[in-house]
């Protein structure tokens, strides 16, 4: 099989997988579904990911690596946190089965998987407190540190999508999203 070929088929693993997670959970989804899905033989998923785990961090870096080069490119020429922000909630409104699903999942998975969720989140929150340092050496923002609004950030994030059905927020709504945004960068400021 050609390079190209396999790439080819371990992405349709990857797609197929992350459309059986956002309809079963990461949890339940079956690789047989995955596999049936791909239109692959069921061993051909344990070909490319030796267990059910390897393929969940693969389909979660694949959906995560998205976002983080988004957020990357746009630190890099930014002071904007606003910006940051709503780069991050319009990827995750436009995921939100994916996103919801993974938060709710995340403290069931092996804490291998979950460490590999975290780094990717570190990496994120590496772009926030680049532009929260720079907002306050502009006088911007307040002096702190950074990590802190970051740990509000993401946790506020995920406390909407961990009780979304408690909280009446299953769908947030743009101008939900732009208030969140607002509460949040206006604690930021001096």
């Amino acid at each position: 099989m050609l390079k190209r070929d396999k790439e080819r088929t371990k992405q349709k693993i990857v797609n197929s997988a992350i459309c059986e997670f956002m309809k079963k959970g990461f949890l339940e989804a079956s690789t047989l579904d995955i596999a049936r899905n791909a239109d692959v033989a069921h061993s051909t998923i344990f070909f490319y990911f030796p267990t059910k785990a390897e393929l969940i961090i693969s389909s979660i870096y694949s959906k995560l690596q998205k976002l983080g080069d988004k957020l990357d490119e746009e630190s890099r020429t930014t002071t904007n946190v606003r910006k940051l922000c709503k780069i991050f909630l319009n990827e995750v409104r436009r995921n939100e089965k994916f996103y919801s699903r993974l938060v709710k999942e995340l403290p069931l998975m092996p804490i291998s998987t979950q460490r590999v969720v975290f780094a990717s989140l570190s990496g994120f929150s590496v772009h926030f407190v680049d532009v929260i340092y720079k907002g306050q050496r502009a006088g911007k923002f307040r002096r702190f540190k950074p990590r802190i609004a970051i740990f509000f950030w993401f946790g506020m994030i995920n406390y909407l999508y961990s009780y979304s059905k408690l909280l009446g927020t299953r769908k947030l709504k743009k101008k939900d999203l732009d208030e969140i945004i607002r509460f949040f960068t206006k604690s930021l400021k001096r």
